[in-house]
């Protein structure tokens, strides 16, 4: 190839990052708009995500917010839950500690955020305005684990308006986080005032959130 042609495609090699930078900087400004939308459409609501269609070809964008645990002061933790520490938590060799499941780090980070009701699921479920059968299957049904099928559980099998479903969804959820800490706390023979206390001091919790284009 001539100097000529490699000349060329130097050109084009530079113009092509220049389009790239361009592209970028108007996808940093489209995404801090939809992030800005997104923590504005969530405020205030029981829920962590909002979906943005295009109706013409399909695209899509998601915002979406998640938390996420640490364990800051695990001597806490373990002052408070003595022997069943071990069953509840893994210590690795780094020195890191984690809930050895999903439902302990939901309670974690539900106690820690006040986002808990000293209630147990079952109460919830009593009190529905709804009949016997109703009430046994949504028993089955509601897991306090995902927002958004416990609110289509609620609509679908309660006949409840999005409104109300949400707003029960959201109170089955943290009356499972309750459950969770009053079995451990039965599991322990832990003082309820003082494990609380615990978990306040020996975690934390931080928030993030990001964007998705389908």
């Amino acid at each position: 190839m001539d100097n000529t042609g490699i000349i060329e495609k130097v050109r084009q090699l530079a113009d092509i990052k220049a389009k790239i930078a361009a592209l970028n900087e108007d996808k940093k400004k489209l995404e801090a708009f939809f992030l800005k939308l997104g923590g504005e459409n969530v405020a205030d609501t029981k829920y962590k995500s909002a979906t943005y269609v295009d109706p013409n070809s399909q695209a899509a964008v998601t915002y979406t917010e998640a938390q996420s645990l640490s364990i800051d002061a695990p001597n806490y933790l373990r002052d408070s839950l003595g022997e069943v520490f071990p069953d509840l938590f893994e210590e690795k060799k780094s020195v890191t500690i984690s809930p050895v499941n999903k439902n302990i780090e939901r309670m974690l980070i539900g106690i820690y955020t006040g986002g808990y009701v000293q209630m147990l699921p079952s109460e919830v479920i009593g009190q529905l305005p709804c009949d016997e059968s109703k009430k046994a299957a949504l028993t089955r049904k509601l897991k306090g684990i995902t927002f958004e099928k416990d609110r289509d559980s609620l609509m679908e099998i309660g006949g409840f308006s999005q409104e109300e479903a949400s707003d029960y969804a959201y109170l089955y959820a943290e009356a499972v986080v309750w459950q969770t800490f009053c079995r451990i706390a039965e599991m322990t023979g832990a003082d309820k005032a003082k494990l609380l206390h615990s978990i306040n001091l020996g975690v934390s919790v931080s928030s993030s959130t990001k964007i998705a284009v389908n």
